[in-house]
């Protein structure tokens, strides 16, 4: 068995837990940006394969203090690597640290390097390569404040690049929030609603989990089939039994979009995702009421422009006001999420047309501080 952490969204670790509790049934600890669980070889291909909220699956090799950058190269120095690193292999160490300390990032992962490398040398007699461009096999270490975690990578490169997205929206939401925002919804596969769909991510992300449709669809590579640990046999068996989950389904899956040119990246992204054929995209106002009249969702999960330049907060407010009023005028029993920066503003108009806020939650989408509200009409 072994020590493992699950990075992802800031705010939504407890959906990430419940979603790799769900996959590997073992239980899970909550942290800052992370999720910790003990599992096997075959809970670190399954949870690579079928996440859909994690960023990146770390081997724990040490968690505690540390003092000063002399003491996190005796860590590293103390630890054992050739479990998982072959004499002929590079490495690169990559750091991540948040926090105020006496050292840098690149600091702090040169004397990882050094200690990785003294310590390979007096375990095998060899004196490994370090590749930072191409490494084939990526330490991370995650410091906050006096606390260092370093591990292995597993994963790759972080999860939420899904590699369907051939259209950019300039302002796309973060894949593994879209489907965290799915989770927090409580939906289900009933037909479901984004107004404001931009470049399609939160449908496409709804269509790949009403179709049990795995995130490694659209990876070239994962990390973990460099390491030494690693049993191809038992990961092609594995990926196979999760392929056979998968149905082609047709499902009730809408988005709203203002902007021809959206719409077609929209489509793009779609079909490059390969659920063009289930998710129905129209050249709609979020904020007319009649745009609404022809369907009937039981979700509505929405990603609106949050308005953060100043010109843009008397835009915000009509968009706000229009677009609740719009659905609150036309369904009952329909749950809402939605995402934004603006949280103020929303709440405000939000609580004047009487619309029940269930709850609400704040999440790191890149370095802007969002609320997720979720609401029932």
């Amino acid at each position: 068995m072994y020590d493992l952490i699950a990075t992802t969204n800031r705010g939504m670790e407890d959906l990430c837990g419940e979603e790799i509790r769900k996959i590997t049934k073992r239980n899970v600890g909550i942290d800052v940006n992370k999720v910790f669980f003990k599992g096997g070889i075959e809970d670190i291909y399954i949870v690579n394969i079928m996440s859909r909220t994690i960023h990146k699956l770390i081997i724990v090799l040490y968690r505690g203090g540390f003092k000063d950058l002399n003491d996190i190269y005796r860590i590293a120095k103390g630890l054992s690597y050739s479990e998982y690193i072959k004499p002929d292999q590079s490495f690169a160490v990559r750091t991540t640290r948040t926090g105020s300390h006496e050292f840098t990032s690149i600091e702090a992962a040169a004397n990882i390097g050094k200690g990785i490398i003294d310590s390979y040398i007096v375990e095998k007699g060899t004196r490994l390569k370090v590749n930072l461009d191409n490494p084939d096999i990526e330490v991370l270490c995650l410091i906050r404040d006096r606390e260092i975690i370093i591990g292995v990578n597993t994963t790759g490169e972080s999860l939420h690049k899904r590699g369907y997205r051939v259209y950019n929206h300039p302002a796309a939401l973060k894949p593994t929030i879209a489907s965290s925002m799915l989770l927090y919804s409580r939906w289900s596969r009933e037909h479901i609603l984004d107004p404001m769909c931009g470049g399609g991510t939160i449908v496409i992300e709804a269509a790949l989990m009403a179709r049990n449709i795995p995130i490694s669809k659209f990876r070239r590579d994962y990390a973990f089939r460099k390491l030494k640990i690693h049993d191809e046999e038992l990961y092609r068996k594995i990926s196979e039994a999760v392929w056979d989950n998968v149905n082609y389904d047709y499902y009730g899956i809408y988005g709203f979009e203002v902007s021809s040119k959206h719409i077609q990246g929209a489509y793009e992204n779609l079909a490059s995702a390969e659920v063009d054929d289930t998710v129905k995209i129209f050249l709609r106002n979020a904020v007319k009421r009649d745009s609404y009249v022809d369907l009937d969702p039981k979700h509505i999960i929405v990603n609106p422009p949050y308005g953060l330049r100043e010109k843009g907060i008397r835009y915000i407010e009509k968009l706000y006001r229009g677009f609740l009023e719009a659905i609150s005028n036309i369904y009952s029993g329909l749950t809402l999420t939605l995402i934004t920066a603006a949280e103020q503003k929303f709440l405000k108009i939000a609580l004047e047309l009487g619309i029940n806020i269930a709850d609400v939650r704040y999440v790191m989408h890149g370095k802007l501080k969002t609320a997720v509200f979720k609401c029932t009409l």
